[in-house]
């Protein structure tokens, strides 16, 4: 079997280079396949075949090309040269620092990459306008920083504001007093992600809330521990939050699925299931998004949430929807425009079914955000 197999490899070997050095990618994909079906398999040929799938923009298939030469040789420099630009197409800084991690010399100095340093910058910040006379415009803005702490660890931090003020009433008919209440929260969030090895990574998040609402001043703190495995197709991510928000306990359950049937940012979806267990019930909250590539630096990302998402946990704990009335039902659409190499300007419309905290009613919010991030 080895003897059958070691006369294959020189015939694999010529033909895979030919069609290499013939731009013929589509055809050297399917022959590399074919040909590793049949028991003839060597990093040569992953090689040339994972090559093919890098220039043909499907980074994801490339990676698991790359990554089965890694597994043999795990300083491969070819394969971890390819492997980090793959990762950083698919947004993954994390798993790009990874494999720099195993880079000679001469080529961290040429790329100017160290394992201490700041990743990117990026701020947020916008409106949120309400069609409920007893509730004033909201708004809201954050501030961010992601550093590189290591090849395998990354941070995440964030400074968050949020304010509204909320009109209620003392007595009814035309004696009745309006009076004013403002809703006042100010934020600090982290994250730390560990590369386990190329596929896994171990996440966990703190998030600090100081709220300010009706004379009292309320600590919330939010913790959360998850797992996220990249595949050739899909990723997978499991994680839980929980602590207390404004004296009440919370436990979140999550499972996120995020699919590239391109196997890179032309085309994704991502599935979200959560069940929050908050005040003795458990609810049950559903996203929905997909994104594609418009033209040429332009993506949309459309996404719509169902359930009851009283303080609900989004994006890792990052984001807490803990606002005085409950949205029911939730739609955005994100715009990405990539400016340059470095730099992302975001704008983000939102649409928002809520529930009124102390009349029977339900209105509508719409909010507009505009973002912009910088990568170092």
């Amino acid at each position: 079997m080895v003897k059958a197999q070691e006369s294959t490899v020189p015939i694999a070997d010529s033909t895979s280079a030919e069609l290499s050095k013939a731009g013929e990618w589509k055809q050297l994909i399917d022959y590399g396949q074919q040909t590793i079906a049949n028991g003839t398999d060597f990093p040569g040929l992953r090689l040339r075949v994972a090559f093919a799938w890098f220039i043909t923009g499907n980074y994801k298939a490339a990676l698991a090309e790359y990554n089965n030469v890694l597994q043999k040789d795990a300083y491969n420099q070819t394969a971890r040269y390819y492997a980090y630009y793959c990762a950083q197409f698919l947004n993954n800084d994390l798993q790009a620092s990874y494999n720099a991690k195993y880079w000679d010399k001469e080529s961290l100095k040429k790329e100017d990459i160290s394992p201490f340093g700041l990743i990117d910058m990026g701020f947020e910040t916008g409106g949120k306008f309400v069609s409920n006379r007893w509730r004033g415009n909201g708004f809201y803005s954050r501030f961010g920083l992601t550093n590189r702490l290591g090849w395998r660890l990354q941070l995440e931090q964030s400074v968050l504001y949020f304010k509204q003020n909320i009109y209620n009433r003392i007595g009814f008919g035309p004696h009745s007093d309006r009076y004013k209440l403002a809703d006042d929260q100010s934020e600090y969030f982290a994250k730390l992600s560990y590369a386990l090895n190329q596929r896994l990574t171990v996440l966990g998040s703190y998030h600090y809330l100081n709220t300010k609402y009706n004379s009292a001043a309320y600590h919330s703190n939010l913790w959360m521990a998850g797992i996220k495995y990249a595949g050739t197709a899909v990723d997978l991510q499991g994680d839980v939050n929980f602590g207390n928000i404004i004296n009440q306990p919370l436990i979140q359950y999550n499972a996120k699925l995020t699919y590239y049937p391109l196997g890179n940012l032309n085309l994704y979806t991502i599935s979200r299931l959560s069940d929050k267990h908050l005040k003795n019930v458990d609810h049950f909250i559903y996203n929905q998004a997909i994104g594609f590539k418009l033209a040429k630096n332009t993506w949309l990302e459309s996404g719509l949430t169902f359930g009851n998402q009283e303080d609900y946990i989004d994006t890792d704990g990052l984001y807490v929807y803990n606002s005085v009335d409950n949205t029911k039902l939730k739609f955005n659409e994100t715009a990405f425009f990539q400016m340059s190499n470095n730099a992302q300007l975001r704008l983000i419309y939102t649409y928002e079914k809520k529930t009124d905290a102390y009349f029977p009613m339900n209105y509508n919010q719409n909010s507009i955000t505009l973002g912009f991030l910088w990568k170092f």
